[in-house]
Parts: C-alpha cells; sequence; structure tokens
C-alpha cells in the first residue's frame, strides 16, 4: 500500500538521514561499491511502498534489515553465499580511516591514521557475526533494533558485541594503546613543554 503523494516527506527525511550509514554498512556487507548503492535503492524503492504509521519508530530497523536482505541477495546470485558465521561480512578492500577534524599536529594526525587503520583491521579479523553487530552498534542502533535488523535475538546480539569489543580490547595492540602511559594529547602537551 502505497503512502499518498503529500506524505513523501517522511521518505525523503528518511533518505537524508540513513543513506550514508546504509551505504556504509551495505559496502561491508558486500564490498563493491555498486553492489552496495542497489541494495540501498532497493531499501528505499521499498520504504515507498510503506504506510509511515505501519512503521513508525522502526524506519531504521525496517531499512537496515530490507537493506541487509537485498545484500543477501546479492551474494545468493553470486554463487557466495555461506552462513553469516563464517564469511558473509567479507573485510572491505577500503582503507578509509576516521578524518580527525580537528587536525592540528601533522604527526598526531598521521599517527591518529595509522592506529585507526590498525583498528579496523583487527576488527575485519573478528568473525562475521561480531563484525555485523559491532558494526550496527557503531551506527548506534541498540540491541533490540540489531535484533530486528540481523534476525537475531536480542540476548545473542549482546553477547555479539561483548565478545566482539572484549576481543579488540585483548589484542596486544589494543591493550598498548590503552595501557600507554599518556594520551596522544598529553605527549604533545610534554614535548612543548621540555
Amino acid at each position: 500500500m502505497a503512502p499518498s503523494g503529500d506524505s513523501h516527506g517522511w521518505v525523503l527525511e528518511a533518505v537524508d538521514l540513513y543513506e550514508l550509514p546504509l551505504r556504509r554498512y551495505a559496502r561491508r556487507l558486500l564490498g563493491d561499491f555498486d553492489l552496495a548503492a542497489d541494495a540501498v535503492q532497493h531499501a528505499f524503492v521499498k520504504l515507498c511502498e510503506q504506510s509511515q504509521a505501519g512503521l513508525e519508530g522502526r524506519v531504521a530497523p525496517w531499512l537496515f534489515r530490507v537493506c541487509r536482505n537485498k545484500a543477501l541477495d546479492h551474494l545468493r546470485r553470486a554463487g557466495r553465499e555461506q552462513a553469516i558465521d563464517d564469511e558473509l561480512l567479507r573485510p572491505s578492500s577500503s582503507t578509509a580511516t576516521p578524518v580527525d577534524r580537528g587536525a592540528g599536529d601533522p604527526a598526531t594526525t598521521a599517527e591518529r591514521a595509522e592506529i585507526g587503520r590498525r583498528v579496523l583491521a583487527l576488527v575485519r579479523e573478528l568473525p562475521a557475526a561480531q563484525r555485523e553487530a559491532l558494526d550496527l552498534w557503531c551506527e548506534g542502533f541498540a540491541s533490540r533494533e540489531i535484533a530486528e535488523i540481523t534476525g537475531r535475538s536480542e540476548g545473542h546480539v549482546r553477547v555479539l558485541v561483548h565478545r566482539g569489543l572484549a576481543g579488540l580490547r585483548s589484542h596486544p595492540l589494543v591493550q598498548s594503546l590503552l595501557t600507554a602511559d599518556q594520551p596522544l594529547h598529553s605527549r604533545d602537551e610534554e614535548r612543548h613543554v621540555s
């Protein structure tokens, strides 16, 4: 059942809010920009067929679920479908790292970028189900919403997030970052004082 013509504002608002997070999510699922764009477009086309009242308060999980299902369809068609716990979420070949918006010292910025790349590589080594749960958790979804998106129980989602974070925390690289004598900005200040 299609919404009436005057109610498309909520769909446009959803596009503004969720298009980029959906693209990131689909890209990590599929490892392909074009297939990811197709999955996201599919989700928004399906959203146009829904009533706003029927999705009240659940637009984001609904969109991510539809996008995820389309991504799984792409993987099936490509003959690459495997159990989600094995290899559904292949690591992206992207080397993108978080951007430091308050870039000051080029050495600190470079160090942070390198740390970001190394941590992303560690995340890619996690089991696929943990990566997906952490990915959605980092996008701001609650366990209940992640469960709705992935079709898992809420308790299982909490376990996956916990194990993923625990796995990252226990890695020697992360341990060295967590136990470093001082944070990056404190080391910079110490250099200026000396």
